[in-house]
């Protein structure tokens, strides 16, 4: 299955929909657009939302430390994902588990779009 991505500013939110197979490329592009839309209306909190067509390889979720970095993802992001594929959500908490352990996020993963919207939205 191919990769599809979408990236728009909500007014008080960004909102990313990706779905496909997930892999570091499509990370990159992906973060590379909300960085873009993040900065260019100063709104730093965003709600993503993912259907993965298979977990990710175990590689490309490590690296996101070095996605986070490079892209300068700090605390002032305010992330809330979702998986929408429960076969895939492992692999989405590990990427959760290093980005927090690391301390270079401020969100959390969730399984419901809609309690995702208002935990974002109250932070």
């Amino acid at each position: 299955m191919s990769y599809q991505m979408s990236v728009t500013f909500m007014g008080d939110y960004v909102e990313a929909h990706s779905t496909g197979d997930k892999s570091y490329q499509t990370a990159l592009t992906l973060w590379r657009e909300i960085t873009r839309v993040c900065e260019e209306y100063d709104c730093f909190k965003v709600l993503g939302v993912g259907e993965s067509t298979k977990p990710m390889p175990t590689m490309d979720a490590m690296n996101h430390t070095k996605l986070f970095q490079d892209f300068s993802i700090t605390r002032k992001y305010q992330i809330a994902w979702v998986e929408l594929n429960s076969e895939a959500v492992g692999s989405i908490k590990f990427v959760e588990t290093v980005l927090l352990n690391r301390g270079l996020l401020t969100g959390k993963l969730f399984l419901d779009v809609a309690e995702a919207k208002r935990w974002l939205l109250a932070q």
